[in-house]
C-alpha cells in the first residue's frame, strides 16, 4: 500500500512537472501569448479598432518576488488570525508595466468601485457631445442605510451631470450614482464592453471582479487610450479628490497624491451581517515612479480591513521608496 502510494506521488509530482515545462515551453514559442491586445470594439468604426491596453497578465516579474513575499506573508497572518477571510492585491509599476501580486485573479463584489466606470462612461459620451456634462439631472437623496462610510449628500433638486459626477466620485453617493445610471442607462455599458470587464447589470455572481481586471480602467485612464487626454486627466483628477483616506492614502506619506476609488459591501442573511467587503484601488503618484495598488479584502469588522489596506498599502510604499533611494 505505502509503495503504491509513493508510486502516485511521484507520478502526480513528474505529470505538474510536464504541464509546467509544457506551459513555459509554449510561452517562449509564442504559442500561449505572454501578452494580449485589448481593443474598443465600437460600432462607431468602420475601418479602425483602436489599441486601449495591452495585458502581459502572462508575463512574471521574479525582479518583484520580494515584494511579492512580503505581502504573502502579511496575507498569510492577517487570514490566519482571523482579521480578514479573503485578501487579495495586484501592484503594477506605471512606467514599465511590470506587475506581481498576491491571489490578484480571485474574485468579489466591486460594489461603488464600478462609478470609476460611469464617470469614464459620461466622460466618453462628451467626447462627442460635451454639452452632456452640462444636462440637468433630478437628484433625492436616500440616505442609504446599508453603507458604513456614509457620504455628505447634496439636498433634493436638480443638478448639472457634472456635479452629480464629482459627488458619485468624491462622496461615493450612491444616490447620484443612481440620478446618473437612470439619464442614460444603455450609454454606460459601453465602457464597460470595451474593457472587456463584466458590468453589474448583466453578471449574475455576485463576486465576479478581480484586482488585476479592475486595473484596466486605471491604467486605460493613465496612458489615455480611450478617452482622450483633457478627460483622463480630469478623472484623475477628480479621483485624488476622493475623501476616502482610510485604506491606500493611510499607507503613504502626506505629501503624496493618490488617485483612487474605494468599495465596500454587506452582505446580510435574515437581518444578521455574514460579510463584509473593503477594497481601495488607485494610482499612487510616488516622484517619477508612479504605481498603481489594488487591495480587495472580505472579512467582519471595515475598521480592520481598512487597516488591512493601509497596512499593504504602506509596505508597497516603503518597497518602492527603498528601490528609488
Amino acid at each position: 500500500m505505502k509503495k503504491n502510494l509513493w508510486i502516485i506521488i511521484i507520478s502526480t509530482i513528474f505529470v505538474c512537472f510536464c504541464i509546467g515545462y509544457l506551459v513555459k515551453y509554449e510561452q517562449d514559442k509564442g504559442l500561449v501569448p505572454k501578452t494580449i491586445q485589448i481593443r474598443e470594439n465600437s460600432p462607431a468604426y468602420e475601418y479602425i479598432k483602436p489599441l486601449i491596453l495591452v495585458d502581459n497578465s502572462n508575463t512574471s516579474f521574479p525582479e518583484l518576488n520580494s515584494l511579492k513575499n512580503t505581502i504573502a506573508t502579511y496575507i498569510s497572518q492577517a487570514e490566519k488570525s482571523g482579521e480578514a477571510e479573503d485578501i487579495s492585491v495586484y501592484y503594477r509599476d506605471m512606467n514599465t508595466g511590470k506587475w506581481t501580486g498576491v491571489n490578484e485573479n480571485d474574485l468579489y463584489a466591486p460594489s461603488s468601485m464600478l462609478k470609476v466606470g460611469i464617470l469614464m462612461s459620461y466622460l466618453k459620451m462628451a467626447v462627442t457631445d460635451p454639452d452632456v456634462l452640462n444636462e440637468m439631472i433630478s437628484y433625492t437623496p436616500k440616505n442609504d442605510s446599508s453603507q458604513f462610510f456614509k457620504p455628505k449628500q447634496l439636498p433634493a433638486g436638480e443638478y448639472s451631470v457634472r456635479d452629480l459626477l464629482v459627488q458619485m466620485i468624491k462622496e461615493s453617493d450612491n444616490d447620484a450614482l443612481t440620478s446618473l445610471n437612470k439619464a442614460h442607462p444603455q450609454e454606460l455599458v459601453d465602457v464597460f464592453n470595451a474593457l472587456n470587464i463584466p458590468y453589474p447589470l448583466v453578471s449574475t455572481p455576485k463576486n465576479f471582479m478581480s484586482p488585476e481586471i479592475y486595473s484596466r480602467m486605471f491604467r486605460t485612464l493613465y496612458n489615455a487610450t480611450y478617452l482622450p487626454d483633457v478627460y483622463s486627466e480630469e478623472a484623475f483628477k477628480l479621483l485624488s479628490l476622493t475623501d476616502f483616506n482610510q485604506g491606500i492614502v493611510a499607507g503613504v506619506s502626506t505629501s503624496t497624491t493618490v488617485a483612487h476609488k474605494f468599495g465596500e459591501q454587506t452582505d446580510t442573511t435574515n437581518g444578521l451581517i455574514t460579510d463584509r467587503e473593503l477594497h481601495d484601488c488607485g494610482i499612487v503618484y510616488y516622484p517619477n515612479h508612479p504605481y498603481f495598488l489594488c487591495v480587495m479584502t472580505k472579512g467582519q469588522d471595515f475598521p480592520i480591513l481598512s487597516k488591512i489596506i493601509s497596512d499593504i498599502s504602506k509596505s508597497v510604499f516603503n518597497y518602492v521608496s527603498l528601490q528609488n533611494q
